[in-house]
């Protein structure tokens, strides 16, 4: 983090007359002038609640400092929990201790000329003008130790009061040779508007551990274990507000007799990660984040960023991913570039959003600040699926997304490979959208060829997402030779260690082998997780699609403990990244069962495939593709005598999902027809 304006930063009622309505007609009544507003200083303690984690080293910083330091991040983040905390440390020792509430003009000034009084003030010197002076020269004479606490400053104009904060004559100073400590906490953490003086800490939110810690404070015994706790603390954000949420319904839940519960209302954390996934719940039953999402965004339009929500909202379209910036260049949105920078930078101070690099400047939403924008992503996929003929003119995510989006991939710059990488996620993301309408999909080929040429990068990924397309209907036939010479293309035209090359190359394996040619597929998934391996790490996203995909082979070679040896880590990978109901974790867990069942354990491989089967129904619907391969997959499992009525439903279903000439329904005929031979006549 950069500093600026040499401030520090540590990482890691009025009285009138009224007309009296009534039978005496010009009756005026002077009233009595009311009395002056009430404030209190006393901390809030009946607010602490359930230990605060995650925060011990900035804990034990604070309790041993004095002077002047500002707690600043995103609202919810716990920035009040913790300065609660060092207020009850602090009144233990017998210390004094106030607290001013500071997110509204009258209760800051209320409350510093509250704390003026504690401090042998009289009423003639509060009437002087010159409260702040006189109150800070009382602080800097205090001895011991003492604190003061402004919660909930976000206006800083406010806290200028008779004079300027940066300028340090306002109502937050510092008390030069004090043992005091004045801790402020703000959404705002502009080091510019705070001056030198102020040691400025941001607070972010909690990792897996300590985030699954909170949801086990709050939710208690039944709940689940502590992996899954930390698994859904990880899909919050780990946003200590979110989590108190999350773990106080589940604690409201459990504690009712089940009897009493809807159908399907989760009890566990991992049900409530499905449930959250599909959208059945929300974090924000009360509004509570709905209302911090708006105060933020308030706070960013009084600052001047009127287009916050705009970015924002072309943020939510993108892919679960960073967002590089260099999408946003000149003339691509309707933001001028100063303002876009400045928009993104108070973004990142309030902790909606984070500016990182990594490899290349790049932005990432909060992923609850995504959630909040679900509708983006359902308006991006209605708008591509029914209005592919000219979005460009309607939807300013378009433009971003895909036709300017790879531009620079045809020019020899450095870190080409990596920027080709965080380009495609979200163009295959966009491509995603559509892939299940064939005609959509032709129709993005064939507008970036028409825009850009053929041989153009975004050309060729557009011509993948078309082969995809196909793939996806079962016509094998038509998509292998246009992989096949897409990826002798991109070979030569990008390099055989390119990361669109790799993608093309991977989608050319999947083509091998759902047309049953094991060994070239196995050798072309095993070049590609080595290179991806070498470009990427062994834990990227990509990487431990390509090791899933060579597993697969791997098991239709008959090699079946290697696969299931690579299945297990991958298993444990995507784990850690997605959770356990997302659809890549179950594809992966439901094929180490088929190969369960293949080396001659099928009731080792029913328990992992119903726990699939009920994941995919609860999370898709039960006519799914993907829920109907699990209940395929099921019924191959059991007994002949049961398994002919259920691959029976499954083909009827796969039938009229897919079409009786979809080699997915011609496969599930033969299982059929094959089952039934082995009956007893």
């Amino acid at each position: 983090m950069t500093t600026g304006a040499g401030g520090n930063v540590i990482t890691g009622g009025t009285h009138g007359t009224v007309v009296q309505a009534g039978h005496i007609e010009h009756l005026v009544v002077r009233q009595a002038p009311p009395p002056a507003d009430e404030v209190t200083v006393a901390p809030p303690f009946g607010r602490r609640g359930a230990p605060l984690r995650g925060r011990d080293a900035l804990l034990a910083l604070l309790l041993g400092a004095s002077g002047t330091h500002v707690l600043y991040g995103l609202g919810g983040v716990g920035k009040t929990s913790l300065a609660l905390e060092v207020a009850g440390s602090f009144a233990v020792q017998g210390a004094p201790v106030w607290w001013v509430a500071a997110q509204d003009g009258g209760r800051l000034a209320g409350g510093m000329r509250a704390v003026a009084r504690r401090l042998g003030l009289g009423e003639e010197e509060l009437a002087s003008g010159q409260t702040a002076d006189l109150l800070w020269e009382r602080l800097a004479r205090l001895p011991g130790r003492w604190l003061l606490v402004l919660d909930n400053a976000d206006d800083l104009g406010l806290l200028d009061g008779p004079g300027s904060l940066a300028a340090g004559t306002g109502w937050v100073r510092t008390a030069p040779g004090s043992g005091g400590l004045v801790l402020v906490t703000t959404r705002d953490g502009d080091l510019g508007a705070w001056g030198a003086g102020p040691v400025l800490h941001p607070l972010g939110v909690l990792p897996g551990d300590q985030g699954g810690r909170v949801l086990v404070d709050r939710a208690t015994t039944g709940a689940g274990p502590s992996a899954d706790a930390e698994l859904l603390a990880v899909r919050l954000g780990g946003l200590p507000l979110a989590l108190d949420s999350a773990g106080r319904y589940l604690a409201s839940v459990i504690e009712r007799p089940a009897f009493l519960r809807a159908p399907g209302e989760p009890a566990t954390y991992a049900a409530y990660l499905a449930a959250l996934g599909a959208g059945d719940v929300t974090v924000d039953g009360d509004g509570t984040l709905a209302r911090i999402w708006a105060m933020s965004l308030r706070l960013l339009r009084d600052r001047g960023h009127g287009h916050a929500e705009t970015l924002l909202r072309l943020l939510a379209g993108f892919a679960d991913a960073p967002v590089p910036l260099r999408v946003f260049a000149a003339g691509r949105v309707d933001i001028p570039p100063g303002e876009l920078w400045s928009c993104l930078q108070a973004l990142d101070r309030l902790g909606l959003a984070a500016l990182g690099t990594d490899g290349e400047p790049v932005v990432s939403l909060h992923p609850l600040v995504r959630d909040a924008y679900r509708g983006e992503r359902e308006r991006l996929s209605a708008r591509l699926v029914g209005e592919l003929g000219d979005p460009e003119d309607r939807d300013p995510l378009w433009p971003l997304l895909v036709p300017h989006l790879l531009d620079d991939l045809g020019r020899d710059v450095p870190e080409r490979a990596w920027k080709a990488a965080v380009s495609a996620v979200h163009v295959l993301d966009v491509l995603g959208l559509v892939r299940e309408a064939a005609a959509a999909g032709r129709a993005v080929r064939d507008r970036a060829v028409a825009a850009l040429t053929e041989h153009h990068p975004l050309a060729r990924m557009a011509r993948m997402g078309h082969a995809r397309g196909l793939l996806v209907e079962g016509r094998v036939e038509e998509a292998l030779p246009l992989l096949e010479a897409l990826t002798r293309e991109c070979v030569r035209a990008e390099g055989a260690d390119d990361a669109l090359t790799l993608m093309v190359r991977n989608e050319y394996a999947n083509a091998l082998q759902m047309a049953q040619d094991y060994e070239r597929a196995a050798v072309e998934n095993a070049e590609v997780l080595a290179l991806r391996v070498g470009l990427f790490g062994e834990a990227h996203a990509m990487t431990l699609a390509t090791r899933h995909n060579l597993a697969v082979t791997l098991s239709m070679l008959g090699r079946y403990e290697e696969a299931l040896a690579e299945l297990d880590a991958v298993h444990t990978a995507e784990l850690g990244l997605y959770g356990p109901d997302d659809p890549r974790v179950l594809v992966t867990r439901e094929n180490r069962a088929c190969i369960r069942r293949d080396l001659g354990d099928p009731e080792a491989a029913r328990p992992e495939l119903e726990a699939v089967l009920a994941a995919r129904v609860r999370v898709l619907d039960a006519d799914h593709p993907q829920t109907l391969a699990a209940r395929f997959n099921l019924a191959t499992c059991l007994d002949p005598a049961a398994a002919v009525p259920e691959l029976t439903a499954v083909l009827d279903a796969r039938t009229r999902v897919l079409g009786p000439g979809h080699p997915v329904t011609a496969a599930t005929r033969a299982t059929l027809e094959h089952m039934a031979r082995t009956l007893p006549r």
